[in-house]
């Protein structure tokens, strides 16, 4: 018999593109980690793409679907996305250019998310020049370590790109006591960024032209300038 106080989660969505200015090509693993009381009940876990390369607009699309039901009795450890990006070098051997971590987001919907990714850096200098030598980037042990927080704290890692997800998220609970939904007052400030906004240069410039006498009086000062400068 399930608990009445468990909470269920749908993902599904798409990886759309990627960018790695140093790379041609990029492949994209998705892995969906759910530790503590929360399950996968539905759907993979990994989602692998194949090789994508620069098209004439010099950007690289993956078009990776995925898709997963989840389920625990709370927020805490809530799941989360972590990307795996590899790339061909001139070798042909397949080598990490970027890890990335993606929480689910909390509030149903719709959401297009950029995840920017990153790599570790070598601990020293001799093992910054060996990975140069052997044309191999720092590596971590566990490809899932980026979704914990243990032993990253003194890790050093530096941004080599992004990549851009859609994700659809549907979320039910049933007496949780936790409310997954945009806030009251979120609602009222988005409603609120929209009044008083200019819908022209002459209003962003305080300017109200009233059957042209403004611009009389505009044209009227540029012309007294004119004529004080040619005296």
């Amino acid at each position: 018999m399930e608990k009445s106080d468990s909470v269920s989660l749908t993902v599904h969505g798409n990886v759309r593109i990627t960018e790695f200015p140093e790379e041609s090509n990029v492949c994209v693993k998705l892995n969906t980690v759910a530790v503590g009381d929360w399950k996968i009940i539905t759907g993979d876990t990994v989602a692998l793409s194949s090789f994508s390369y620069r098209g004439a607009d010099n950007r690289i699309f993956i078009d990776l679907p995925f898709e997963c039901g989840l389920k625990g009795s709370s927020p805490f450890m809530w799941p989360r996305l972590v990307l795996n990006c590899f790339s061909k070098d001139t070798s042909g051997k397949d080598c990490v250019v970027g890890y990335g971590v993606l929480p689910i987001p909390t509030e149903p919907g719709k959401h297009i998310c950029r995840v920017h990714c990153f790599l570790p850096e070598p601990s020293s200098i001799v093992q910054q020049m060996m990975a140069k030598l052997r044309g191999m980037n720092a590596e971590f042990v566990d490809p899932l370590l980026p979704a914990n927080a243990d032993g990253r704290y003194a890790c050093r890692t530096s941004t080599r790109g992004y990549v851009d997800i859609e994700i659809n998220v549907s979320i039910k609970s049933s007496e949780t006591g936790y409310r997954f939904a945009p806030s009251a007052s979120s609602e009222a400030k988005i409603n609120n960024s929209h009044q008083n906004v200019p819908s022209s240069i002459a209003d962003l410039a305080g300017i109200v032209a009233v059957g042209g006498e403004e611009h009389a009086d505009i044209f009227g000062a540029d012309s007294e300038n004119e004529t004080t400068r040619t005296a």
